[in-house]
């Protein structure tokens, strides 16, 4: 009964989301349809990244708060150095190519500060990327005093706002992130290690696996891609706001928890976080389409994170009843892949 149970709560994902685009369909004719669906996966092409990248570090047992102000930051400077002075840039007119590399670099860089700062200067890893998140956003008002940056360069838009043929290539990019990264998670041994330190950071050691040095990867990987993701807004967006990005970590942890990637650590897998990413864009354009007013768009936003933790609780709760139904520690059973996920 427990497995069951444990089974049903692992792919509830799907559940919901299939009741959800049904649901929608039958409120209003306009959500079936082609440029519907394709408005969805771009939506989602941001937010999946960012689930990945934050996905990683969650399964290790961490946080990264970080990652919506790495996205605004790093895109904000990427303009600031490619962008004319009378559109609010820096006049550098750095070429679209060297703006792309310093914006990746940042990225990896502010995450290997936080890797470091956890794991070398054993702080909190909720506190240190929660000051980060601070700092960075403060620096992206700094850099331009506000002010939106337009009129990036045409390749520098193309991840984000390009097409190939009728499909854009943010979706494209989405899809092929989530392979990547299951591939990672599931075959590689850098993936069984991420499962091995989030369900127990002692067994993993003892098992010759570096915790300290595979968390710090962690951090740089998500530094990464939330620098990757700010390209792809960016440039679907042809302008940077001092803003960008601000508030998206909520929406991540909703997208990552109500798909199966658990707080506690150890858990998770990546079909099951694209699940989520696909149904909180679903449910945003369908309530867009029916003209829902943006307050209440919140406050559905903040249901939706509260469900996401008490599903992630009833899944702790039935897999520690179904521990003591075999009277096997579960520290054993945590870093057993077939009991990881």
């Amino acid at each position: 009964m427990y497995k069951l149970l444990g089974n049903l709560l692992d792919n509830l994902i799907w559940i919901i989301l299939l009741l959800t685009i049904c649901l929608f369909s039958v409120l209003t004719d306009k959500f079936l349809t082609i440029n519907n669906i394709i408005n969805i996966f771009v939506h989602a092409s941001v937010l999946g990244i960012l689930v990945i990248a934050q996905s990683f570090v969650l399964i290790t047992g961490n946080f990264d708060l970080s990652i919506e102000s790495i996205l605004g930051f790093t895109a904000m400077l990427a303009a600031w150095l490619m962008v004319e002075p009378q559109y609010g840039g820096s006049g550098l007119r750095l070429h679209p190519i060297f703006a792309i590399i310093i914006m990746l670099a940042t990225g990896v860089m502010v995450g290997a500060l936080n890797g470091f700062l956890i794991t070398k200067m054993n702080m909190n890893n909720f506190i240190v990327t929660l000051s980060m998140l601070i700092i960075l956003r403060g620096l992206t008002y700094v850099l331009t005093y506000g002010k939106t940056l337009i009129n990036t360069p045409k390749l520098f838009n193309f991840l984000g706002g390009g097409n190939i043929g009728q499909i854009p290539v943010s979706v494209i990019i989405l899809i092929l992130s989530f392979l990547v990264a299951h591939l990672i998670i599931n075959y590689y041994p850098f993936g069984r290690a991420l499962y091995a330190i989030g369900g127990n950071k002692e067994a993993a050691f003892a098992s010759g696996i570096d915790p300290d040095k595979v968390i710090r990867k962690v951090y740089m990987i998500s530094g990464g891609l939330a620098a990757f993701a700010a390209w792809i807004q960016a440039g679907r967006l042809e302008s940077v706001t001092a803003k960008l990005g601000e508030g998206m970590v909520f929406e991540v942890f909703a997208a990552a928890v109500i798909g199966g990637i658990s707080l506690q650590g150890g858990r998770g897998h990546m079909l099951g976080a694209f699940g989520g990413v696909l149904l909180l864009s679903t449910i945003d354009a369908g309530l867009n389409l029916m003209q829902v007013s943006p307050f209440w768009i919140n406050v559905i936003r903040g249901f939706i994170i509260l469900i996401a933790m008490l599903i992630d609780a009833q899944k702790t709760r039935y897999r520690i009843a179904a521990y003591r139904s075999l009277s096997v520690s579960p520290s054993v059973l945590y870093v057993s892949k077939e009991n990881i996920r």
